[in-house]
């Protein structure tokens, strides 16, 4: 299994929640050390994810690619340079089901958001400026690809243990948080369902 973004906030429970489910690992980082004590199940892989050649050595021999990537400082085109990179990566590579994570605020056909949800979007949409294009630059590249691809759609994170979360293809959650701890559970589990929302969106909140 490979990892991108394994070293942030989010990443490092991620990667902890892998290891403890038995999975043999390989990391993709500019230092991917940060990302996990030493252990044999964990390969590590200097680069970054516009480093075609690093990309193509982190995912051969993958099952599954699973991403806790996430706007970093005012880098506004990392997601879709990443899904550009990637794509045909995996596709070369016999790779074909992805786990990444994308935000509540992106609109999709079918979905039914709470009215608070609707206007949190709007403003998202209207004010996020290039941020707010890359994710639905992502989401385009992994619509039209032919991968087995999910995109987790998030609220606010926050720190705290994994709890309950409710999940949905189209409707937003009741609440407008989810620990970060949850969200590397739910995408751990998304890792090992291939048919855990393929060519979905859902949305995930805490309970």
């Amino acid at each position: 299994m490979t990892v991108l973004g394994g070293t942030g906030r989010t990443g490092r429970l991620l990667v902890d929640e892998l290891l403890s489910r038995g999975h043999a690992l390989t990391l993709l980082g500019r230092d991917p050390a940060k990302a996990a004590a030493a252990s044999d199940q964990v390969t590590l892989v200097a680069g970054d994810t516009r480093d075609r050649d690093a990309v193509a050595r982190a995912v051969a021999g993958a099952d599954v690619v699973v991403s806790a990537l996430g706007p970093v400082g005012k880098d506004t085109t990392l997601l879709r340079d990443t899904a550009g990179i990637l794509i045909p990566a995996m596709s070369t590579a016999g790779v074909s089901r992805y786990v990444g994570i994308s935000v509540a605020g992106l609109d999709l056909p079918g979905d039914r958001k709470r009215g608070r949800d609707k206007i949190i979007s709007w403003l998202l949409n209207r004010l996020g400026g290039e941020l707010a294009q890359d994710k639905i630059l992502e989401h385009a590249a992994w619509e039209t690809s032919p991968l087995e691809w999910t995109l987790v759609r998030v609220p606010r994170l926050v720190d705290g243990p994994a709890g309950p979360v409710e999940h949905d293809p189209h409707r937003s959650g009741r609440r407008t948080s989810l620990t970060r701890a949850s969200l590397a559970r739910f995408l751990a589990d998304a890792t090992e369902n291939a048919t855990a929302y393929p060519r979905q969106a859902p949305f995930v909140a805490d309970k």
